[in-house]
């Protein structure tokens, strides 16, 4: 039998990893049905590259024709609305867009960032954002992982106190290897008060990483810790069907949708909280049904653009 062509995406990227990771998590994930053929093309900032940016996202002459637009980040989205004008095929943006949604075939946007989270013709709503992460994992070994955050518009922080709940969850936990990753937010206070901790861990420092390194720890890890501002990366850590619990940080919005999508998870038993005395909302911590967002996106696109076509 003929192997149909691939599948020709074409990714625009602000060059944010964050961003990117949710475009290449949509199309890696496509490229699990079908034959894919994935591009990128980058998206520089400042005003004097307008054109250059919308000359670059349709332009015709990378050898192959052009079948999907994908994109995150306020930067693509009108570079991604005129490609999808000029070259005729869908447009996919993820994360809610600054231009109409008309202006796009599909909008993916994760729950905690809707007001209205209810699936339309034209808007598909997650658990969290897209990831990398594939849909067959290997066996989970005896690895346990810290997700460390920082101050956001929703949560304060406390260095002394995030400090202390890594150590009550380390005391309770002996048997495991630990690995601490932070991030651009985590403050400089915490990271000397970590560095000079001498807790049994190591210690990886967001610079030190490189790319597919979070999806490689995650999906051998089978306990995840994460602050409970980084809410993109609790999703990752039960997409990776990691055991997840929450370490507690100051809220500065109650009702702020990122602190309402955590509680939820807790009132569903889907995760655990650490109180403050060190005990759990749940114990042990839970194991959650999988689930593959990504997956299922991509699923949504093959039905509604490429005639639910799969590879034979």
């Amino acid at each position: 039998m003929t192997q149909p062509p691939p599948i020709h995406i074409r990714i625009l990227t602000d060059g944010r990893p964050g961003h990117e990771n949710q475009s290449m998590g949509l199309a890696e994930a496509l490229g699990r049905r079908v034959p894919v053929a994935i591009e990128t093309v980058g998206i520089r900032a400042g005003g004097r590259h307008f054109f250059g940016n919308l000359r670059e996202a349709a332009k015709l002459d990378t050898g192959a024709n052009v079948d999907l637009l994908l994109g995150a980040g306020h930067r693509v989205h009108l570079p991604l609305c005129f490609a999808r004008a000029r070259l005729g095929v869908p447009a996919v943006v993820l994360m809610k867009p600054s231009l109409p949604v008309s202006c796009f075939d599909l909008v993916v946007t994760p729950r905690h960032d809707a007001t209205d989270p209810a699936d339309t013709k034209k808007k598909v709503f997650t658990f969290g954002a897209l990831n990398r992460l594939p849909e067959q994992l290997p066996e989970k070994t005896e690895l346990g992982l810290f997700l460390i955050g920082g101050p956001s518009q929703h949560h304060a922080w406390d260095s002394a106190a995030m400090l202390q709940s890594i150590q009550r969850v380390l005391v309770a936990n002996p048997t495991l290897t630990w690995k601490l990753a932070d991030s651009r937010r985590t403050p400089p206070d915490f990271r000397a008060a970590l560095e000079g901790a001498g807790l049994p861990l190591e210690y990886v420092k967001h610079e030190q990483t490189v790319p597919g390194w979070l999806p490689k720890e995650l999906a051998a890890a089978k306990i995840a810790w994460v602050s409970e501002d980084s809410i993109s990366m609790v999703y990752e850590a039960m997409t990776a069907q990691a055991r997840v619990g929450i370490l507690p940080v100051p809220q500065l919005k109650k009702e702020s949708r990122v602190v309402r999508s955590v509680g939820d998870l807790v009132d569903q038993g889907m995760v655990a909280l650490l109180g403050s005395d060190g005990s759990l909302s749940r114990a042990p911590l839970p194991k959650v049904a999988a689930f593959h967002e990504a997956g299922r996106c991509a699923d949504i696109l093959l039905e509604r653009f490429f005639g639910g076509c799969r590879e034979a």
